[in-house]
C-alpha cells in the first residue's frame, strides 16, 4: 500500500464564498446558489453583473468558473484576469489562486517566487489555504530553500484553523519525522480530523496507518474500508490501494475481478503506478487476465507520458 501527499500539496483557493444575507449581497448570493445547484448560466449572469460593479467575491468566482470550465470554456488567461481584479482589492482567496497559477504554470510561466509572494499576501490575512501552500513550498523547496521545519510551522497554522489539507500535510510530516519528531499517534490524530471531513487523502493515509498498525491498532478490514471511502470519492491512490487489498485479500475477500476494476479506475484517473502495474498484469497474465503484449504496451506508453 502507498502513503503520500499526492501531487504538489497545494490547495487551490477557488470555490464560492457564502456570506450572510443582506440586500446588497442578494444578487451575488443568487449566483452562489445557482453555481452550487449546477445552474452555471444563472451563476455566470449574476456574477458578471456583480463583478462589473466591483464585487470582489463575484470577480473571484468568475475566475473559478473560467479556471474549471464551469458553463464557459476553460480559459486560464480569463481566470487569471478575474482573480487579479479581486486580488487588487485584497481578496485572499483570489491572491491564493494567483499564487497557485504561478506555482503550476497555468496560463502564465511557472514562477515559484511569484507564487510565494502571492501566497504570503493571503497568509498575512490568516487565510488557511495560503498558509498550507506556503508549507508545501517550503517542504518541496520551491521559491524558498527546502525547510521541513518551516513547512511544519505553516501547515500547523492551517491545521489549527481546521484546514483539511493542512491537517493531512502536517500528519504526513509526523508520520515521516520530517521537520518534527516522528509521532505516529499525532499523525493519526491529524488524519482523523481531516478524514472526518471526508478529505480523500486523509482517508487514504489513515487507511495506510491502520494497515500498518502505526499509531492505531492494526486492522486490515478497517484499512480497506477507509481506502474504499476515499476510492468512492474518485481518489486514484486509494483506488490503487483498494485494488491491492483485493488482490492480496487484505481486509476484503480475495477477488481478482474487483482488483482489476479498481486498478483500472485508478489508471483511468491518471495514477501512473496503476498504469505501470496494469502493464505488468498483461505482460505476466496476473489477476486472471490473459497475456497481451499489445495491451501491456498501451498501458506502459500511457504511464510514460
Amino acid at each position: 500500500m502507498n502513503i503520500t501527499r499526492f501531487a504538489a500539496n497545494l490547495a487551490l483557493a477557488g470555490g464560492v464564498i457564502l456570506l450572510p444575507s443582506s440586500p446588497a449581497w442578494a444578487d451575488y448570493q443568487a449566483g452562489s446558489a445557482a453555481l452550487h445547484s449546477g445552474d452555471t448560466a444563472t451563476a455566470l449572469r449574476e456574477f458578471s453583473a456583480e463583478a462589473a460593479k466591483g464585487d470582489m467575491r463575484a470577480q473571484n468566482d468568475l475566475g473559478v468558473m473560467y479556471e474549471k470550465g464551469l458553463g464557459v470554456p476553460r480559459d486560464y488567461a480569463k481566470a487569471m484576469s478575474w482573480y487579479r481584479k479581486a486580488a487588487a482589492k485584497g481578496f485572499a482567496p483570489a491572491e491564493t489562486s494567483i499564487g497557485y497559477f504561478y506555482a503550476e504554470g497555468l496560463g502564465v510561466p511557472r514562477d515559484y517566487a511569484q507564487a510565494m509572494s502571492w501566497f504570503r499576501k493571503a497568509a498575512e490575512q490568516n487565510f488557511a489555504q495560503a498558509q498550507n501552500n506556503i508549507g508545501a513550498m517550503y517542504e518541496n523547496g520551491r521559491g524558498v530553500p527546502q525547510d521541513s521545519a518551516q513547512a511544519a510551522e505553516w501547515y500547523r497554522k492551517a491545521a489549527d484553523q481546521g484546514h483539511a489539507s493542512g491537517q493531512t500535510n502536517l500528519g504526513f510530516l509526523y508520520a515521516r519525522g520530517k521537520g518534527v519528531a516522528r509521532d505516529d499517534a499525532m499523525a493519526v490524530e491529524l488524519y482523523r480530523k481531516a478524514a472526518a471531513r471526508n478529505f480523500p487523502l486523509a482517508l487514504n493515509n489513515l487507511g495506510f496507518m491502520t494497515a500498518q498498525g502505526r499509531g492505531v491498532a492494526q486492522d486490515d478490514a478497517a484499512a480497506a474500508a477507509l481506502y474504499r471511502k476515499a476510492a468512492d470519492l474518485k481518489f486514484p491512490l486509494a483506488q490503487f490501494n483498494l485494488a491491492k487489498a483485493y488482490e492480496h485479500g487484505k481486509g476484503v475477500p480475495q477477488d481478482d475481478a474487483q482488483a482489476m476494476l479498481w486498478l483500472k479506475r485508478a489508471a483511468d484517473n491518471g495514477y501512473k503506478p496503476a498504469m505501470r502495474y496494469l502493464a505488468q498484469v498483461y505482460t505476466r497474465g496476473l489477476l486472471g487476465q490473459r497475456i497481451s503484449p499489445d495491451t501491456a504496451r498501451q498501458w506502459s506508453d500511457k504511464a510514460a507520458h
